[in-house]
């Protein structure tokens, strides 16, 4: 082999390490520019599941002072912090606190309520509603128990 033939082997595969690095280079940028943007999206997936969080422990907090002061009735408030509560996905040990919500939940829900109520006769809205009232009644020291812890459901982590 001749000296210009080596010499030109050696030019093209220095010219071809040299296209396989800037190509290498960019896919390599390519990698951090995405790997940017899914720790950002992670980030704002975060923020935004804080602020839901955050959100829906103020509902509780809300909701349980307005059971306790008297301004909501137990079977309105049971059924939204039952929502709520479940809405935290909290581990199961967590929720044993609040399983009366859902006991009393279950009890409850099939009543009519809204529009349906109103399009009830007389009689049944007064049966539903002592059914409701009893059920109430049964449970209410056990729910006030519940809604005072749930007045201050993570006010220790904040």
């Amino acid at each position: 082999m001749s000296n210009a033939l080596m010499i030109g082997f050696s030019v093209l595969a220095v010219v071809i390490i040299g296209v396989l690095a800037v190509v290498a280079w960019r896919l390599q940028r390519q990698v951090w520019q995405q790997q940017r943007q899914q720790a950002e999206m992670l980030q704002a997936q975060q923020q935004k599941e804080a602020e839901r969080t955050a959100y829906v422990l103020d509902s509780l907090r809300i909701l349980s002072a307005n059971v306790i002061d008297e301004n909501l009735n137990l079977s309105e408030a049971t059924i939204r912090c039952k929502v709520l509560v479940d809405a935290l996905n909290l581990p199961v040990s967590e929720r044993e606190p609040y399983r009366v919500l859902e006991t009393v939940y279950e009890q409850i829900q099939h009543f009519d309520t809204h529009g349906a109520r109103k399009a009830l006769s007389r009689q049944e809205r007064d049966r539903q509603d002592a059914e409701r009232e009893a059920i109430e009644s049964e449970y209410q020291a056990e729910l006030l128990v519940c809604f005072e812890q749930l007045r201050r459901i993570g006010l220790a982590t904040q």
